[in-house]
């Protein structure tokens, strides 16, 4: 297989030599206007894109921002499959409903991972009987770009505005929405704690005969994702790209 990332930050590296150490799939080039050149050994690194670029690739993988996810959804899925994970691209209905006629119309796969959370396939299967979905992160100031001295409660509401405010803090918000009743019937909380040094988010679902919460909470390095997305993002890879033995799926 022949892919390629947009983005290199702390998750597309972690992915990125998840690949290299397979040996059996080509990395064609990262995009990243803030790398240099040599930054990642060998891998190619560009800051422009065109669209020839994509021509010939099996997969692209995105893991740079919402924007990057909407000014190459056409480019991309004309070519090959598309693994974004800035999911708040699509609490814009024309960029959701864009992805999946383009996906039709070439026969490629937008693939979603689940990120920072557990059992959203679980949210997938059971979503015609929700009544209720919440979601609440709870992060210290510094992973919001914040300085609170005391927790506060940034916002509280539906999700689509919460994907708008905290676009980069929120995509666990995005992806629990699109596996489930939406993002206007979604609601959400984003607050700030001092006190922690983790990422936590708290997922409550209830409908017809269901009821259960989601806890998942990892230690946070400074930046917008904790410790266990990386690992996330490597098994979700792995799930596309493919291979053998006693897999989970």
């Amino acid at each position: 297989m022949k892919i390629a990332f947009l983005g290199g930050g702390k998750i597309g590296r972690a992915m990125i030599d998840h690949v290299l150490a397979r040996q059996d799939v080509e990395i064609a080039f990262v995009y990243d206007p803030f790398l240099k050149a040599g930054e990642l050994g060998g891998v190619n690194v560009t800051a422009e894109l065109e669209k020839e670029m994509f021509e010939g690739l099996d997969l692209v993988v995105e893991c740079a921002n919402a924007e990057v996810v909407a000014a190459n959804l056409e480019d991309v899925l004309s070519c090959c499959s598309f693994m974004p994970f800035s999911m708040t691209a699509f609490r814009d209905d024309e960029i959701r409903a864009k992805a999946e006629e383009l996906s039709k119309k070439y026969g490629t796969n937008v693939f979603l991972p689940h990120g920072a959370i557990l059992g959203l396939d679980g949210i997938f299967d059971g979503r015609e009987a929700l009544t209720e979905v919440t979601v609440e992160t709870i992060k210290n100031p510094k992973s919001l770009g914040r300085d609170d001295t005391e927790l506060t409660v940034l916002y509280e509401g539906p999700t689509r505005k919460a994907t708008e405010l905290y676009p980069k803090n929120v995509n666990v918000h995005a992806a629990i929405a699109l596996a489930g009743i939406g993002f206007d019937r979604t609601w959400s909380k984003i607050t700030a704690d001092p006190a922690v040094s983790t990422n936590t988010h708290v997922i409550h679902l209830a409908g017809q005969g269901i009821d259960f919460t989601i806890r998942v909470s990892s230690f946070s390095e400074g930046g917008v994702s904790g410790k266990y997305v990386p690992l996330s993002a490597c098994g979700s890879l792995e799930s596309v790209l493919g291979g053998t033995g006693f897999r989970f799926v």
